[in-house]
């Protein structure tokens, strides 16, 4: 999570990209449009929690790297684009 939400870091909008254990947080600068933004991840195959300010990933322990890798590059994705 860590390795690969850095990239976040440089989209426009982000306040700070944090990990603790197996959760991961990007923080924009001001609340995102959560439905909007939820409805492209899910067209991207991914469920992740955007609320607020906040995007977030929970994975589970037990998620292949491919797999995580998908739901990071979403994200990294939707702040880029």
């Amino acid at each position: 999570l860590t390795y690969e939400l850095t990239a976040c870091r440089k989209a426009s909008g982000v306040r700070d990209v944090r990990v603790r254990g197996a959760i991961g947080a990007v923080q924009m600068d001001a609340p995102v449009d959560a439905v909007g933004l939820r409805t492209r991840f899910i067209e991207k195959g991914c469920w992740i929690k955007p609320f607020g300010d906040v995007i977030y990933l929970t994975p589970p322990f037990v998620i292949e790297p491919n797999d995580l890798s998908k739901l990071t590059q979403a994200i990294v994705e939707e702040l880029s684009g």
